[in-house]
């Protein structure tokens, strides 16, 4: 387990100076568990930087609650996307203390959220998981990306801008996310008058896609749904189900596109559809975020960086709405958090899915594979009444 520490130090105004009447700032730690060696660390370290320039921004104005004034810190901990790894990791966040937690991936944040429910520690996950992580049992804990729920919004778009898809299979790693993921989109995709034809899981991880592939492609379908599947996987299972000859579409998200296409080719990779995905920036804040980062890492610009911005300034927004740092009372305040970021109006809802309002809902960017680069494609509006 490897541990980085980042954000500003509780030793003054991190160089703003002090001001009359208020001592030194005050913390609030927030422990961050994410990939950051292994398959899926591009999506990890994309994490890291990302949250620390959001933190940047909200320390220079900091929280005021009453006299006080607080700043965020970040702890960065390597759950190396192993799920046993990832328990490790938090254990020792909350025997250090840390009350506030933000879990990547299903397979870690799912086994901690009873820990993390009975510590009253507020987690915010970007992981699918449905009623084993989104449940009135677990009231403080909160999903800040949308993962399966994207499909409510897509399905109904791909009926409309794709109506020659009639056919759709699904392929998931064989995990919590997976099962999860192809569970939902079965049921949206029918909901919507699509036929589910093929329904396929593979080890995460593996290095040998072909035979999933081969199942998947004996299906005939006419849109092959990659769910829970990320990283380096969905490079090369685009590539096996080319070389195998499948011709259909692609359906897949939550990695960097441009990731994804040195891995599968530009030939392979051609015409993918990436739901939730920001290939290009299309407004101001989107286009302020996309030139700190080139400026200061160069290119290229991981898009999922758009997917992990915005939720650090929510959790800002619910604790000075709650005037307080107990994670109780700002897991309330969150619940009614409605917050303006980079797309658009977002706040909690899905209270009518999960039984409380604890998903994050927003505008669903969509993006496709065009020339081999990744390209903007549409903007969804998320549906009414989910």
């Amino acid at each position: 387990m490897t541990i980085a520490r980042r954000g500003f130090l509780a030793l003054g105004f991190a160089g703003m100076g002090l001001r009359a009447g208020w001592a030194a700032d005050k913390t609030i730690i927030l422990g961050c568990s994410i990939p950051l060696s292994g398959p899926a660390a591009p999506t990890g370290i994309t994490t890291q930087r990302t949250v620390e320039h959001a933190l940047e921004l909200i320390n220079a104005k900091g929280i005021e609650i009453g006299p006080d004034r607080y700043t965020i810190v970040a702890e960065f901990y390597d759950n190396k996307y192993i799920p046993a790894e990832a328990v490790t990791v938090v254990e020792k966040m909350m025997a250090d203390g840390v009350r506030y937690l933000f879990s990547s991936g299903s397979g870690n944040s799912v086994p901690v959220v009873e820990k993390t429910t009975a510590a009253k520690v507020l987690q915010m996950s970007g992981a699918s998981g449905k009623g084993h992580l989104t449940a009135p049992q677990f009231p403080y804990s909160f999903r800040v990306q949308p993962t399966n729920e994207t499909a409510y919004a897509v399905y109904p778009w791909l009926k409309t801008a794709y109506p020659e898809i009639k056919r759709v299979a699904h392929m998931n790693p064989s995990d919590e996310a997976g099962f999860t993921e192809s569970e939902d989109r079965r049921m949206i995709a029918e909901r919507n008058g699509f036929t589910n034809v093929g329904n396929e899981y593979f080890k995460r991880g593996s290095t040998d896609m072909y035979p999933v592939a081969t199942r998947m492609v004996g299906f005939t379908p006419d849109l092959i749904d990659m769910g829970g599947t990320i990283g380096r996987d969905q490079g090369l299972a685009c590539k096996a189900l080319r070389e195998l000859g499948y011709q259909g579409k692609i359906l897949q998200g939550y990695s960097d596109a441009k990731s994804f296409v040195d891995i599968a080719g530009p030939d392979a990779a051609e015409g993918t559809l990436l739901f939730d995905t920001l290939a290009e920036p299309q407004t101001p804040e989107q286009k302020d975020l996309y030139n700190w980062w080139i400026a200061k890492y160069g290119p290229p610009f991981p898009s999922y960086a758009f997917l992990v911005w915005d939720w650090p300034f929510i959790l800002a927004s619910a604790i000075r709405k709650a005037q307080s740092v107990d994670p109780v009372v700002v897991a309330g305040a969150m619940r009614t958090t409605v917050y303006h970021g980079i797309f658009g109006e977002e706040r909690f809802g899905m209270k009518s899915v999960y039984g409380l309002d604890s998903s994050l809902t927003r505008q669903i960017p969509m993006s496709i594979i065009k020339g081999g680069k990744p390209s903007y494609l549409a903007t969804i509006d998320w549906p009414a009444g989910v």
